[in-house]
């Protein structure tokens, strides 16, 4: 998994671097179906995309599973992890022809992860604090579909396409296209408050988000999750965080790594987690109190963040 990162380093100049349905009928579990709330339940049935579990860990059976499950289990053409995977292709190389058409050069030698210059990315919606400031509040949404390079996108699409089909199974539709973006735009809160100098792009802050809302995720159905699937999912939620915590403090020094991007979307996951991922037994009754919980701390936050960015941080 990549990160967002802060493309300060490199040069606006081609050489050098420098600043700039109906669900299927409940049956014994199997490798490729998920665990809803009446019992296990053919998620790949044309047009359903249901809300209840369904296990980030089970692919394929046998030895050598399929390299759709190792790379994109669940994958589907029509549905959003692929629709945004596209976009988020397509928009580097209008990056790449931008950077060659206006700004000299389609790769730099200050950009490491293989794409153009920071004026190409200020100039297609890049987060850069004094821009927000001066009135063009979509640069908090529009880095989500911005990388750094070719490298920064393969590494992130790795990841997204990783969970991404899985969670958009289990929250819903609806639910997971909310998280995504609600989590990026925290993410560029946090990037703000804390990096203001910096010109970032990416969907790592999402990616974190999702982690984050996964983690609210478990925390919620944990006493209806089969034991074993449940702590193997922790465990693999928890080693994301740490290498993606030790990648930031290795590489987040040079200006390359938007660490509080990462931290923002951990954060606002956490908490968004609560309001939008499904509750397996709906009639739980503490189901209502985590709802009002994940909507009042992130609308909450969000109230917190935006005056500080517009009145008192200054890049």
């Amino acid at each position: 998994m990549s990160n967002i990162h802060g493309i300060s380093s490199f040069n606006d100049q081609g050489g050098g671097g420098g600043p700039g349905g109906a669900p299927g009928q409940p049956q014994a579990p199997q490798g490729g179906y998920g665990w809803g709330q009446q019992g296990y339940a053919d998620v790949e049935a044309p047009g359903v995309i249901p809300a209840g579990h369904v296990s980030l860990i089970r692919v394929s059976g046998g030895a050598f599973p399929e390299l759709v499950d190792l790379f994109c289990p669940r994958f589907r053409w029509l549905c959003f992890t692929t629709i945004i995977s596209a976009v988020q292709v397509i928009m580097l190389v209008v990056s790449l022809i931008v950077g060659a058409e206006m700004f000299g050069a389609a790769f730099v030698k200050g950009n490491e992860m293989g794409g153009p210059s920071t004026s190409t990315f200020l100039y297609l919606g890049a987060k850069y604090l004094p821009n927000i400031q001066a009135g063009q509040v979509y640069r908090f949404v529009t880095p989500v579909f911005l990388h750094g390079g070719i490298l920064h996108l393969a590494s992130n699409l790795f990841f997204q396409c990783r969970v991404g089909y899985i969670f958009e199974l289990r929250w819903g539709l609806a639910n997971y296209i909310a998280t995504y973006f609600l989590t990026g735009i925290g993410a560029t809160y946090f990037s703000c408050l804390m990096s203001p100098k910096t010109v970032s792009v990416g969907a790592s802050g999402a990616l974190f988000g999702l982690i984050g809302a996964d983690i609210s995720y478990l925390v919620m159905n944990w006493a209806f999750l089969p034991n074993q699937e449940k702590y193997q999912e922790l465990c693999i939620v928890i080693c994301i965080l740490l290498i993606n915590f030790l990648l930031g403090v290795s590489g987040g020094s040079d200006g390359n790594i938007d660490n509080s991007a990462h931290f923002g979307g951990l954060v606002f996951g956490l908490l968004i987690g609560y309001a939008l991922t499904n509750l397996l037994q709906p009639e739980d009754p503490k189901g209502r109190y985590y709802r009002m919980f994940g909507w009042g701390s992130y609308i909450g936050l969000s109230v917190i963040c935006l005056p500080c960015i517009f009145l008192v941080v200054h890049a």
